[in-house]
């Protein structure tokens, strides 16, 4: 267990540093940054939606709402990443659960992001709460969950010897 706890600090410091360096941000989390919001911007107007994108903006008739570092996901990727790395099971099961984590935590982010683009419209005072207290806190259970449930189908790993001298 402390050798977990150890390897996710690190990963997950070592990690956060490199998403934070400009060359990174400017290169890479900017640009991803973008394509999220124009992903919620198709899946709005593929359901009828009217949406005008303007870089890292999504304006519906009445709101805007701009996607910054901290509501791309990827500090949520990161979290669950360094987890999963983390943990010791063989690498093609850890490279599926980094896949499959992206993939769950960019999908619901989305979800996220389109739901609070049409409460903004709605209601700012229940925007304000369900976006830094509701959708928050269901990411981060997010995180946990498919953590767990990746632990659980991941192939049963030999205890280190480290492990036994505990």
């Amino acid at each position: 267990m402390r050798r977990f706890l150890a390897l996710f600090l690190l990963i997950g410091l070592i990690a956060y540093g490199v998403a934070y360096l400009s060359v990174v941000r400017e290169h890479v989390i900017g640009p991803f940054t973008m394509g999220i919001t124009h992903v919620s911007g198709w899946i709005i107007s593929s359901f009828g939606g009217q949406v005008s994108i303007r870089d890292n903006i999504l304006t519906i008739p009445g709101f805007s709402v701009q996607i910054l570092d901290m509501c791309n996901g990827v500090e949520a990727t990161i979290m669950l990443w360094a987890a999963i790395l983390a943990f010791p099971a063989p690498w093609s099961y850890r490279l599926k659960g980094l896949a499959i984590g992206a993939l769950s935590v960019h999908t619901l982010n989305i979800l996220r992001i389109i739901s609070l683009v049409y409460l903004g419209e709605y209601n700012r005072e229940w925007f304000d709460w369900v976006h830094w207290y509701l959708w928050d806190t269901l990411i981060m259970a997010d995180i946990l969950i498919v953590f767990l449930i990746w632990i659980r189908l991941s192939a049963p790993v030999e205890p280190d010897r480290e492990v036994l001298a505990d």
